[in-house]
């Protein structure tokens, strides 16, 4: 089995490794979009530096790879390769091999992965990003929430289940400590009131 789940690894890394944001940005405008803004790759970065457009092709494309790698996943070695595969695509997404190691931060990997793995989660957790986001403005604080939500959700999702939880919950927490850690900066810009709103 971890041959299995190697090859899940593997895949997924380099299924995230597929940089939307720079693909839209170049075929669109003729540009690299982390040379803009936070110099990142997600759909953030493109509203700020592209606007509405692209940053839904950007979420959908990222969203996409996601999901097909947790699909990839679970075709291999079932849920718990599904599980797998979530922390590796966003670990691509975040370090691209195909485009310099420089990428985004995985919030819509991370909903791509779901909506293959715990479909139920995405609604409570959607809402806990946006809550944030409709009070003060911060993409980036409606983000960590919802980072910060993850593990304890899929916790509370395997218990319900009676699906085995250990797995699954320590890929869920490497998946928040990967968001956190992307939004390291943003959460020393919240802490001294210069983060940028939407």
């Amino acid at each position: 089995m971890i041959w299995r789940y190697l090859l899940c690894a593997a895949a997924a890394y380099l299924l995230g490794s597929i940089s939307t944001g720079v693909l839209v940005s170049r075929a669109l405008f003729h540009d690299d979009v982390r040379q803009h803004g936070s110099g990142g790759t997600g759909a953030t970065n493109m509203l700020r530096t592209y606007r509405l457009k692209a940053a839904l092709l950007t979420f959908a494309g990222d969203s996409a790879k996601a999901a097909a790698a947790a699909l990839l996943g679970r075709a291999l070695a079932g849920f718990g390769g599904g599980c797998v595969a979530a922390v590796f695509v966003v670990a691509g997404h975040m370090w691209p091999l195909f485009f310099g190691f420089r990428g985004g931060k995985g919030i819509a990997c991370s909903v791509g992965t779901l909506a293959v793995l715990c479909p139920i989660l995405l609604p409570p957790l959607a809402a806990l990003w946006a809550l944030p986001v409709l009070l003060t403005r911060y993409i980036s604080l409606g983000s960590i929430t919802a980072a910060l939500a993850l593990t304890p959700a899929v916790w509370l999702w395997c218990g319900r289940t009676g699906q085995p939880a250990v797995l699954p919950v320590l890929c869920a927490a490497c998946c928040t400590l990967l968001i956190l850690w992307a939004h390291r900066g943003n959460i020393a810009r919240l802490a001294h009131g210069q983060e940028n709103k939407l």
